[in-house]
């Protein structure tokens, strides 16, 4: 009982500094990108026209593939508002995923730690996209077997990619 109270304070903590430091690195990226993203901006606009046509944005890799969706106006440029707010949306998903995959990276790590059969610090998880990567070595197929389908069962987990290897006495 005593442990998993521990273990519930544990991840409380984890989950607040998570959270803390996302929103410390969103505002962050609001004030500090905007001049930033002027400057990126400027740079791309080879024309000096104050707009960005599909062949100057795109020699920026996420404008080559989304330029469409960033022309709110769609009159065929990207002015600096539209690039900086397309930007800015860009990266503020790409934070909420990592956030969101560290988050399921620690439930599955405690889920691991929580179980008997497992000697779950030798077990490495590392999470892209709600995908877990299982790597490191245990004692028998059954342990295996059991750390994925520990993983499978976390909330958040898509899928698991069980690399987990067998140690050969």
């Amino acid at each position: 009982m005593k442990n998993n109270l521990n273990f519930k304070s544990t991840m409380l903590v984890i989950a607040l500094a998570s959270s803390s430091q996302a929103f410390a690195l969103d505002n962050t990226m609001e004030s500090g990108n905007q001049s930033a993203y002027t400057t990126a901006f400027k740079a791309l606009d080879t024309d000096g026209n104050g707009a960005l046509s599909k062949s100057e944005a795109g020699k920026e890799k996420l404008f080559a593939k989304h330029f469409a969706a960033a022309d709110a106006n769609k009159d065929g440029t990207l002015n600096e508002e539209e690039y900086t707010n397309y930007k800015t949306q860009a990266e503020q998903k790409n934070v909420k995923r990592v956030m969101s995959d560290s988050m399921v990276t620690s439930k599955v790590k405690g889920n691991l730690l929580k179980d008997e059969g497992l000697k779950s610090m030798k077990v490495h998880v590392k999470t892209h996209q709600g995908v877990v990567l299982l790597s490191g070595f245990v004692d028998t197929e059954e342990q295996v077997t059991q750390a994925g389908k520990v993983a499978t069962e976390t909330e958040g987990v898509k899928t698991v990619k069980n690399s987990l290897l067998v140690k050969k006495e």
